[in-house]
């Protein structure tokens, strides 16, 4: 029988014995056994090569395979199969339900022997390799998931020396300590507060909020069961239906990315219209005759009664079609005739972004025109209304526009939709699957709509299945992927260039990297008549890119006060670095770059950053192919971490400082870190179910305030992660412990990557306002030194970050509330706090901060929902700002 190995280096064996093929070889047979569909030849050659002679490459690469006595492939046959193949990860999986003992674990677990599809990265095209990394991150979600379940069947039948078997193979070969991912799988313990033996929230338990999230409607359960799921967006929805039953005309420009739900919201609005109202669809063309003629026949097909208003109205419209006149004519036309209508009318028009330029003054002759019913005009657009001229001139020319921006569906409302589905299921033990669900796809609906489609059916979903759940088979959306694709088409030539090459970059970058990347000589010192001008032009390019919103500018410095969500500095001197819009963007560019563009500028990277990120410069020293230079500066990283840093790798730790290969410096944390025991669960806290939800996105993360829970989340970046910060004050000074509850559902820390500061999922940093003291980090409106509380799973030793003493707490785990008290002197007068986030792949809820029983902030309450520190309450329905509560007061 032959076998595809694709776990680990990738392989073939043909009845266990390994066969001698070719690394494109291998490439080609891993390719069909992944996607166990035919090929055509021809799609085959282009992936695997970049040359005109692709095609004559594949028949000798099929020559070869059939000397080494594989005769798999008809010489004849124009599209290629593997019809009677294995693949390891197949019998892999199969074994894992059957009761293994210690052998048998053992050799289980000795089939994975590193990350998936090892030894294809740069081969073939740049699809291929994105294809790579695709399957790689499907592959490794499917391993994780088999071991936690393996993990958990073993924990809970008390057998210790599995569950140390299992985890020490996971973290020595690069995967996520089952122990993490199977929390949610054990039952609980018995004398948990709030829970009943099932594990679902007693009802006496349940507060107000919960009881929204864990039990919906019934039309919303008819709605999930057999139509698309309505994922809540209360703000929006209720803007939206406000506008019905004015008499006066309204126009509302609602703008989101493909896949925002822009049109199903649309949809919703039409379909909740009263009786009577007509409702007319339609597309804006790129030329004004043809929107003209398009809105002329929508308004002839629309069902009015018939009559003289009738008649003259059919007249003019019959004009704009077959008698056509000035442009000027024919709207005014259009809009008298709009505005006679026997109806009201709603007019949705899509793609408004793309619109001609007379758009504008239609709309403006529609909404001035004087008329007997209401008229209501949803414009849908793409792009954000300041990136075109068209939006720009419409939301200044037409009278009373409106313009509504989708923000990314919260959690609550995912939960909502699983809690629908999964009725049986409490919310407190779904919430695990809802934070990752917002997490992989950014809060956009259509892609949520993707994870729901992979989701088994609520009889096929069993306890131990609702943290581990595979979401790996759901991709990006198709539509997205193809308005991603032809979104540098609108680019000048030298803007597509720089950014597909500035997409090699993961993570931010700043001018000297860009400068390093696309300048031929930016290591070397320039010539006083070209560097000037090389600046210049760099400058152009990002001002432009910053324009087009191909990047997003980031600050450092800035902060998030709370419970605002608005802006507030807290760093000086921060340096402004840049990041493209969105991950998908980035990797989409960098799929279409060819290789050996994409390998140049690793090599650029490895150079321009040996002194300032080694660790970096390794990675991409060893993706470029230049493994002895990604040894020396993987060594250089560990020598210049501190001495206490939680990265650097003691030499207990069963790898000597420089003497490490590349492959183990870019796994798992260092195994000498120390696991401790996690506390027992709490009961989920109370929502405030008066406050309406607050989102935004800042510095890679989304950041929301729903029912007095603060939710944060990656958007999955792939690079260095930035240190989110949110700053929190109170009334009076903080004279007791100070009370944390929360939950952790995703956390990795990207140390692959080789980052110079310690990942967290959360740090706490006491904050006293109000002395006039400049400390060495430039932290405004703070004393000097200061202690930090750090949460992680992964917990170490004490150590230093700058001028913070960072404390790693204890209790820590991945997939249910958590409770923590932290007092000391370190908090005694303290008027606020910094939250600060810094991880790759983050999510997660703080339900309640507060004073313990017997401190004072506000007498114990939760500080999410109280009013800020200058006393004045927040309007949390609007998100009025509020004055800044933070001192600005800076010492020289």
């Amino acid at each position: 029988m032959l076998t595809v190995h694709l776990l680990g280096h990738a392989h073939v064996t043909q009845n266990g014995q390994p066969v001698p093929l070719s690394a494109k070889a291998v490439a080609l047979l891993a390719y069909l056994a992944a996607e166990r569909l035919p090929q055509h030849r021809e799609r085959l050659a282009d992936l695997l090569w970049n040359t005109a002679e692709a095609r004559t490459n594949l028949r000798v690469e099929l020559a070869r395979i059939r000397s080494a006595g594989l005769n798999i492939f008809p010489a004849s046959r124009q599209l290629l199969s593997l019809e009677s193949v294995e693949r390891d990860i197949d019998q892999w999986v199969a074994q894992h339900e059957q009761q293994m003992n210690q052998t048998e674990l053992s050799g289980w677990l000795s089939t994975l022997r590193g990350l998936p599809l090892c030894g294809l990265e740069d081969l073939g095209s740049t699809a291929f390799q994105v294809w790579v990394e695709q399957q790689r991150w499907m592959l490794t979600e499917k391993v994780e998931h088999t071991l936690a379940q393996v993990y958990a069947r073993h924990a809970r039948a008390g057998h210790d020396w599995a569950t140390r078997m299992i985890s020490s193979r996971a973290e020595a070969v690069g995967f996520v300590d089952p122990a993490e991912l199977a929390v949610g799988e054990l039952p609980l313990p018995a004398n948990t507060a709030g829970a009943t033996e099932s594990g679902k929230t007693h009802p006496a338990q349940v507060g107000p909020g919960q009881a929204e999230l864990g039990q919906a409607s019934a039309a919303s359960r008819a709605e999930v069961s057999g139509r698309t799921p309505h994922f809540v967006r209360p703000r929006e929805e209720a803007q939206l239906q406000g506008l019905l039953g004015k008499a006066q005309p309204q126009a509302v420009l609602l703008h989101g990315p493909p896949g925002s739900g822009k049109t199903y919201l649309a949809e919703r609005l039409a379909g909740s219209l009263p009786s009577g109202w007509e409702v007319l669809r339609l597309s804006a063309a790129r030329s004004s005759r043809l929107l003209l003629a398009a809105l002329a026949q929508a308004l002839l097909r629309s069902d009015g009664p018939g009559g003289p208003g009738r008649t003259e109205q059919e007249q003019l419209l019959r004009q704009v079609l077959l008698q056509p006149g000035t442009t000027e004519e024919d709207m005014v036309k259009v809009a008298v005739a709009f505005s006679q209508s026997a109806r009201p009318l709603l007019l949705l028009l899509d793609e408004v972004h793309a619109a001609p330029a007379d758009l504008p003054a239609l709309l403006d002759l529609i909404c001035q025109m004087p008329g007997q019913h209401s008229r209501l005009l949803l414009l849908l657009s793409r792009e954000d209304p300041v990136r075109q001229a068209v939006t720009r001139v419409l939301t200044r020319r037409v009278p009373g526009v409106q313009v509504l921006a989708l923000s990314p569906v919260t959690l609550g409302s995912v939960q909502q939709v699983l809690s629908s589905r999964f009725s049986a299921e409490s919310p407190l033990r779904l919430q695990s699957l809802a934070s990752r669900m917002v997490q992989r796809s950014e809060g956009n609906p259509l892609h949520l709509l993707s994870l729901l489609s992979t989701l088994p059916r609520p009889d096929q979903l069993g306890r131990a299945d609702l943290v581990g759940v595979d979401l790996g088979g759901a991709t990006l959306p198709q539509v997205v992927r193809d308005t991603l694709r032809s979104e540098p088409e609108g680019w000048s030539g030298p803007l597509r260039d720089a950014m597909s090459r500035l997409s090699v970059v993961n993570g931010a970058f700043g001018h000297l990297i860009a400068q390093a990347v696309l300048c031929p000589q930016a290591t070397e010192r320039p010539s006083a008549e070209q560097g000037p001008l090389r600046a210049e032009q760099i400058d152009a390019l990002l001002c432009d890119a910053l324009n087009e919103q191909i990047l997003v500018e980031v600050d450092a410095g800035v902060a998030l006060q709370l419970p605002e969500l608005r802006p507030v500095r807290v760093l000086e001197d921060a340096e402004t670095q840049y990041m493209f819009r969105t991950e998908a963007l980035r990797v989409t560019l960098a799929g279409q770059l060819p290789g050996l563009i994409r390998q140049d500028v690793r090599r650029r990277l490895a150079v321009a950053l040996t002194e300032s990120e080694p660790g970096l410069a390794s990675y991409y020293a060893e993706r470029a192919g230049l493994q002895e230079q990604a040894a020396e500066l993987w060594a250089r990283y560990q020598a210049h971490l501190p001495g206490d840093s939680p990265l650097r790798r003691q030499s207990g730790s069963g790898t000597e400082i420089g003497a490490a290969p590349v492959a183990l410096a870019l796994g798992a944390l260092p195994s000498a870190s120390v696991r401790v025991p996690a506390a027992p669960p709490v009961p989920e806290p109370l929502r405030q179910s008066e406050q309406g939800p607050q989102a935004v996105s800042h510095q890679g993360y989304s950041v929301s305030l729903e029912g007095g829970w603060l939710s944060v989340m990656s958007d999955g970046r792939y690079g260095h992660p930035q240190t989110l910060t949110l700053r929190l004050n109170w009334p009076g000074a903080l004279s007791g412990p100070l009370r944390l509850v929360w939950r952790l559902d995703v956390f990795g820390g990207g140390e692959e990557l080789c980052p110079s500061l310690p990942p967290f999922p959360l740090r706490l940093t006491p904050v006293r306002l109000g002395v006039p003291q400049r400390p060495r980090s430039g932290r405004v409106g703070q004393t000097q030194p200061a202690t930090a509380f750090t949460f992680t799973p992964r917990q170490g030793g004490e150590y230093h970050e700058g001028h913070l003493t960072c404390k790693p707490q204890p209790g820590v785990v991945i997939g249910h509330w958590m409770e923590h008290r932290l007092g000391g002197p370190e908090w005694q007068g303290a008027t606020g706090l910094d939250l600060s986030v810094r991880a790759l792949d983050v999510a997660l809820t703080i339900g309640v901060i507060g004073a313990a029983p017997g401190g004072r902030a506000e007498g114990g309450a939760n500080l999410l929902v109280q009013p800020s520190a200058d006393g004045r309450s927040v309007d949390r329905r609007s998100a009025a700002p509020v004055m800044a509560a933070v001192s600005t007061q800076t010492g020289s």
